[in-house]
């Protein structure tokens, strides 16, 4: 949530705008504007700010917005943040104050670069900082000293040679490079561009029913220490203990072949196994293969997406027996073979692409046809089945 208050000569009497919001409305606002104070001094400036960053007002009160342009990058950064789940807001917040911001382009481009920053949830003291370095290993102090750490002077000594903030979520710590460039000042680029999650999922802990209608949200993949994190922000030791409000993955057909029984780490890992494909070709193979295998669980799931190579998808223009014969004669490299023009008009390729399908154990999907390399598919006895919900 973002709203700034424009105002002109009199500083009293302005108008507020809540971002983002529409071309139309903003004429309406500087139409305000103009009745309040006339047009000859155009000198709007931000003299109030309001959002849900607790710290982003001190980067822009004050600034003006006669250039076009501004009004244009503050919209784009109250879309940015309002897109933003729980963790993100935090790691911004703490950049903000990291970083030397000082334009409206550098905002923008942190808000692109929040994966070189970490949060440790619910550390807001030097003390606490102390104890959370040396408990997640981050600072090493043998078993037999542990009773006499000056966990104080650990978060000094750490603080000294690594960036970082405490904010009202946890302290920030600054694990990446510099910020990326990716605004020039001139072209607003996609406000989604690094919205490249899996799955998202709204999180419920069994044991904050005061936060049923504000759920966790959290982006797969993501690192083990993150997932860490949320079960520290959810007050859990194990996800079992959670509840999914919300399931959400960008890539169609795929959340519909997936069993939802509750293994964070197994449906991590298979985010992270898509993430890695080099091209949309092995996101339907997977598909085809999951639609073709029914598995039972995330496991098997799992198993499947590591062992893709097992599997041909058979081009998308084979579309029949006949076209399964050329297929396999001429095109996979399983024979190598020459049948000339004489021959190949007393060839029934129907017949022989009937039986290498029957053979070969090709199943039709929704994705094409695929088979198994190492051996056939075993026939299925009961439909898939999709699960949602318990964990």
């Amino acid at each position: 949530m973002l709203k700034v208050f424009l105002t002109r000569v009199d500083k009293e009497n302005g108008v507020w705008l809540s971002l983002p919001t529409t071309p139309a409305d903003i004429g309406v606002a500087y139409a305000t504007l103009d009745n309040i104070n006339g047009t000859e001094n155009l000198d709007t400036r931000l003299t109030g700010v309001e959002s849900s960053i607790r710290n982003l007002r001190q980067y822009l009160i004050g600034k003006s917005t006669d250039d076009p342009n501004t009004i244009k990058e503050l919209d784009f950064i109250a879309r940015r943040i309002d897109g933003f789940v729980e963790s993100e807001a935090a790691l911004f917040s703490g950049a903000l104050d990291i970083e030397s911001i000082n334009t409206l382009t550098d905002i923008i481009n942190l808000t692109y670069s929040l994966e070189g920053y970490e949060l440790y949830p619910d550390v807001t003291t030097a003390n606490e900082l102390g104890q959370y370095l040396v408990e997640s290993g981050e600072v090493q102090i043998h078993e037999s000293a542990l009773p006499y750490v000056d966990y104080e002077r650990v978060a000094t000594e750490y603080e000294a040679n690594n960036s970082g903030c405490y904010t009202a979520a946890g302290y920030v710590a600054k694990t990446g490079g510099s910020i990326e460039r990716i605004y020039d000042g001139i072209t607003l680029p996609d406000v989604n561009a690094d919205k490249d999650y899996i799955f998202k999922l709204k999180l419920i802990s069994q044991y904050s029913f005061d936060r049923l209608d504000d759920p966790y949200t959290l982006k797969l993949p993501t690192s083990d220490i993150a997932l860490r994190q949320v079960r520290d922000q959810l007050r859990v030791k194990h996800f079992e203990e959670c509840e999914i409000a919300d399931f959400d993955c960008p890539i169609a057909n795929l959340s519909a072949r997936l069993h939802m029984d509750g293994d964070i780490y197994s449906l991590n890992k298979l985010a992270q196994k898509i993430k890695d494909m080099p091209n949309e070709g092995m996101v339907t193979k997977l598909l085809a293969a999951l639609e073709a295998e029914m598995p039972e669980d995330l496991c098997n799931t799992l198993d499947i997406a590591e062992d893709l190579d097992r599997y041909e998808l058979i081009p998308a223009s084979v579309i029949n027996a006949t076209d399964y014969a050329h297929h396999v004669l001429f095109e996979s490299g399983r024979y190598d073979i020459f049948v000339d023009d004489e021959i190949n008009s007393f060839v029934d390729y129907e017949k022989y692409g009937n039986y290498k399908m029957i053979e070969d154990g090709v199943k039709q999907t929704a994705f094409g046809m695929i088979r198994r390399i190492d051996e056939p598919f075993q026939e299925q006895e009961q439909g898939f089945t999709q699960k949602m919900g318990g964990m």
